[in-house]
């Protein structure tokens, strides 16, 4: 045996060691130790301590509160007293019963877990010495931890920390005096671990301090008994469980550890007993009519309003459902969730309506969702009142939060989901200070151009009144002179004369010199530094608000941490609803030798004459322009008795001249996702969340290939995934649920111009999901949209509808819309979806759509005149004609093998296809030769599984963008 398979083997032998089986049979051991303490301490309450804790007290012993101690407080040269986690709800508890038992365990290696060993004896000492200020009475506020744990000089660091901490819970806003009222006696917390026999149980009658019983349940010596012993195994729950809550592993404890298949067992539990988490622990914050739980209804008995978030329902004019994940994946779904629920609650809020916010859980989603709502919407005193951008503080926050935490024991929200809350808050704040600076910056460089203006206007008039004096100067000599000749003078009188006249001449000519004045030159120069400076300045507040919000340095934005292409192949969350469809195919034949060309035939005559590609429209190639393409591989030419006998679409000859890189742009710092073109301008949306505008006309960079953009444009909360240019407007949608527009540069903004931000001129919201695609129908102002939430949107573009710019919304069953493309006059829509199948939708008659399936997810579709380019994730482009479903080409292109996928493609007017891959390969294909692609080109480097995202036919070239943040321009 070698040492790989050495290797093999303990590795299994240690997955095996860790089953659940083994978990579940090591907490019921550890549980039994817990009972055991419970039974020798009768008088005390056992509380478990969140999240390990849980899993080892039966629920017959335990009582209904739990506490929240962490073990990173706890940790060396990192304690801490937290206020999030302050715990006050258990001094009711210590007063009633002058004690209690605190459960908790920790793994391979400990005696008992940091929680027990520093966290807890932090807190109790801290509340002792607060206590004490307080009262100015005696008490003992020294901080005991276990001895044979804790080091003494590590307890003498510890205890310079408990002042200081005891002065911020005393500043905190915390009501220590009324909280601490009932006690009569410190806190001290006490050890036992499994190393302790107990057979005589503890006295604490008559100690001088209120004990606080810490019990780790795990044990350091293998205790198995036909198992193999786990130390600490419920800890990391979520890794190991599944769907297996501590309530439904104390329910059905028999059947989960008489059978080693645990994961079956587990499954037939879960669906057994759906309603294991049931209702209630619903908390009223404070004195304010919000309240938190865990009770997941569209309407509940007593609220007039209800916000559920996790679970996916129906939302109501009284009910908003917020799809937001308890995981990672949550964290941007909670930014954009936030101002949808501001939105929904403030009417309600405005008329004192009694308000739930609910998760499935009651201490994490709801409780992040309520803070906003209580620092936009209450004053100091938990009355209504609209807090303005300028209003909300970092101090305002805090205080919201502390009486969340005081009033619903169960609290406990990530540091992620605070986070994202805080930063929703903030962005209001942050939008007006960035608007008033905008304002002042732009009167304050108008105002210094005024005023240089006007110097150099004072500068030239003094100049003139220079050179006016000494021309007079220099006149009167000349009358001199001219007086001297004509009374006869002699000839050394005149000769004097004239040189003083030259002598008069000359210094006027040196004062018009010496005339101190500002030239062009000069106030370019000026200008230039004052916009230099004011950047600096721009950069240092924005650097200071950034420590303000998130309390660390500015750093360059990451909006994703997965990549969005794998977003789209993942699996979307649908709306229930239902749609009334049918699915056509393409009818794919048997495989031959050459694919076969399917024709088109159409019923009346003026369909068949707007078809795709009409050789009468197309220019036609001359001999001396093929006399100068380079040799290549010919291509053989259809007959015309074959071309009219087997399709009625006529095409020219494609110009597969070679292809080469002639631009990079680079403007942006992620991923770019989309790209639009219209004449000369060019607009790209990236994972940095802005779009650029670019104008190709512009030349390049002196002895560079690249070039500056035109505008950028600022305003998305996530990555850009789609955009599309207007005739006046750009509109791009994004990762934050929302559609937003920008109105284009005007013609005299040159790339010589310093580039400004451009915010949004409209915002289209109401998807609850990323935003796909977008597409435009200019000629009857519309605009749609395809999003995850499993709806595609129409817009009315209209600024006279900006109120109300919903015009439609469409579902099509469980299918998740990817792509979507209008005609040019607006009249028809196609739709692709995750499922394969694509949607030719009559705007005048919507439920009733042409459709074909591709059998594959849509990743992207391409439009000329009634023919569609579908490229689909099993690496085929499909061919299809809009009116009647009927495919051009019966096998497609087969443009990418396995693994890679089709991310990118377009159609020209000479039946030439451009097609992008996820390995960064851009292929140009003749689509009527399929089978080999007529130029092939690396253009981008392949970043997480991705590297084209999208390509677009542009005046004389083709445009690729990537998953390297470039753009790149190809010409033949």
């Amino acid at each position: 045996m070698d040492n790989n398979d050495i290797y093999l083997v303990s590795e299994k032998l240690r997955q095996e060691s860790r089953s659940m089986y083994n978990r579940l049979r090591s907490i019921d051991a550890d549980a039994q130790f817990v009972t055991h303490v419970s039974e020798m301490l009768t008088e005390y309450p056992v509380i478990a301590n969140e999240r390990c804790g849980v899993w080892y007290v039966d629920p017959q012993l335990a009582h209904s509160d739990t506490v929240y101690f962490k073990s990173t407080d706890g940790h060396t040269n990192n304690w801490k007293f937290s206020l999030r986690r302050a715990n006050t709800h258990i001094f009711p508890i210590l007063a009633q019963y002058n004690g209690c038992i605190l459960v908790d365990s920790t793994r391979k290696g400990k005696r008992m877990p940091d929680s027990f060993s520093r966290t807890i004896p932090i807190w109790c000492a801290v509340w002792n010495t607060a206590v004490k200020i307080l009262r100015n009475t005696e008490w003992d506020c020294k901080l005991y931890t276990p001895p044979r744990v804790v080091s003494e000089s590590e307890n003498s660091h510890m205890s310079k920390l408990v002042p200081v901490f005891a002065d911020m819970l005393l500043k905190s806003g915390i009501d220590v005096r009324e909280l601490t009222k009932e006690m009569k006696k410190p806190v001290r917390p006490i050890w036992i671990t499994r190393d302790h026999r107990l057979t005589i149980p503890p006295d604490f009658t008559d100690a001088e301090f209120c004990p606080i019983v810490c019990v780790s349940a795990s044990s350091t010596q293998d205790c198995s008994d036909g198992f193999m012993y786990v130390q600490g195994a419920a800890d990391d729950h979520e890794l190991w469980a599944g769907k297996l809550t501590p309530q439904l592993f104390w329910k059905y404890k028999e059947q989960l550890l008489g059978n080693k298949n645990t994961m079956e067992i587990v499954d037939q539990v879960v669906n057994i007993d759906q309603d294991v988490q049931g209702s209630g622990g619903v908390s009223f914050i404070r004195n304010t009519n919000v309240a938190v739980g865990r009770q997941m209804a569209t309407s509940v008995p007593g609220f007039d309003a209800v916000i559920s978030c996790g679970e996916r329902m129906d939302s109501s004019e009284k009910h908003l459902c917020l799809s937001i994940h308890d995981s990672k994946k949550g964290q941007t779904e909670m930014a954009t969730a936030i101002p949808l629920a501001l939105q929904f609650v403030e009417p309600f809020m405005r008329n004192d309506s009694r308000i739930l916010v609910c998760c499935a859980q009651g201490t994490n989603l709801s409780v992040s969702i309520a803070l906003a709502i209580l620092t936009k919407y209450t004053d100091d005193n938990g009355q209504f009142q609209v807090n303005e951008r300028n209003m909300i503080t970092k101090q305002m926050i805090q205080n919201r939060l502390l009486w969340i935490t005081t009033s619903h024991a169960k609290a406990n929200p990530q540091r992620a989901m605070l986070k994202q809350a805080r930063g929703s808050l903030f962005e209001r704040a942050l939008g007006l200070m960035q608007n008033e600076w905008r304002r002042m910056e732009h009167e304050r460089m108008e105002w210094e151009v005024e005023r240089i203006r006007l110097k150099a206007k004072i500068s030239a008039s003094e100049k003139r009144i220079a050179q006016l004096s000494t021309l007079y100067t220099v006149s009167q000599k000349h009358v001199a002179m001219l007086e001297t000749m004509l009374k006869g003078g002699t000839k050394g009188e005149v000769k004097h004369v004239a040189s003083e006249v030259k002598q008069a001449a000359n210094e006027a000519r040196q004062a018009v010199k010496e005339v101190s004045g500002i030239g062009v030159a000069d106030i370019v120069e000026v200008t230039r530094g004052t916009r230099e400076r004011g950047r600096k300045l721009l950069e240092q507040c924005m650097e200071e608000i950034e420590a303000l919000t998130n309390g660390v340095d500015l750093q360059p934005p990451e909006i994703m941490a997965a990549p969005l292409e794998s977003l789209r192949r993942g699996e979307f969350s649908s709306v229930n609803s239902k749609g009334d469809t049918s699915s056509g195919s393409l009818g794919v034949p048997k495989d031959t030798d050459e694919p076969q060309l399917n024709g088109i035939i159409e019923s009346d005559r003026s369909a068949s004459d707007s078809l795709l590609l009409v050789s009468a429209h197309m220019p036609k190639r001359t001999s001396d322009d093929e006399e100068s393409q380079p040799e290549q591989r010919p291509i053989r030419r259809i007959s015309e008795q074959r071309r009219r006998r087997r399709m009625s679409l006529t095409v020219d000859e494609v110009d597969n001249a070679q292809w080469h890189e002639t631009r990079v742009l680079a403007g942006h710092m992620d991923c770019v996702r989309a790209i639009s073109v219209q004449n000369d301008l060019m607009a790209s949306a990236a994972d940095d969340g802005l779009v650029v505008i670019w104008d190709l006309a512009q030349k390049p960079r002196a002895r560079a290939r690249d070039m500056a953009p035109k505008s950028i444009c600022r305003g998305h909360l996530a990555a850009a995934t789609s955009v599309v240019l207007g005739a006046d407007c750009v509109y791009a949608g994004g990762l934050d649920s929302t559609v937003r527009a920008w109105t284009l540069p005007t013609d005299s903004t040159s790339a010589s111009d310093d580039v400004t931000g451009v915010f949004p001129a409209r915002e289209f919201v109401g998807h609850t999901d990323a935003v796909w695609s977008v597409a435009l129908a200019p000629r009857v102002s519309l605009l749609a949209s395809a999003s995850a939430d499993a709806t595609c949107r129409i817009w009315s573009t209209d600024s006279r509808m900006s109120s109300t710019p919903l015009c439609a919304t469409w579902t099509s069953g469980k299918q998740v819309p990817t792509c979507v493309s209008f005609t040019d006059d607006g009249a028809r829509l196609t739709i692709g979806y995750d499922s394969g199948t694509v949607d030719v939708r009559d705007m005048a008659a919507a439920n009733n759509p042409v459709m074909f399936d591709c059998g594959s997810r849509i990743t992207q579709i391409a439009r000329y005149d009634n023919v569609y380019a579908v490229a689909c994730v099993s690496g085929v482009v499909h061919l299809c004609d809009s009116r009647t479903g009927a495919s051009v080409l019966s096998t497609g292109i087969s443009a990418y093998p396995k693994p890679h996928v089709v991310t990118a493609v377009d159609i020209s007017s000479n039946s030439s296809v451009v097609t992008g891959g996820s390995d960064g390969v851009v292929k140009w294909w003749d689509w009527r030769r399929p089978l080999t692609s007529v130029c092939e080109i690396r253009a981008h480097k392949q970043k997480a599984d991705e590297g084209v995202c999208a390509v677009a036919y542009a005046a004389g070239g083709v445009l690729s963008a990537g998953a390297d943040s470039l753009i790149k321009l190809f010409q033949q």
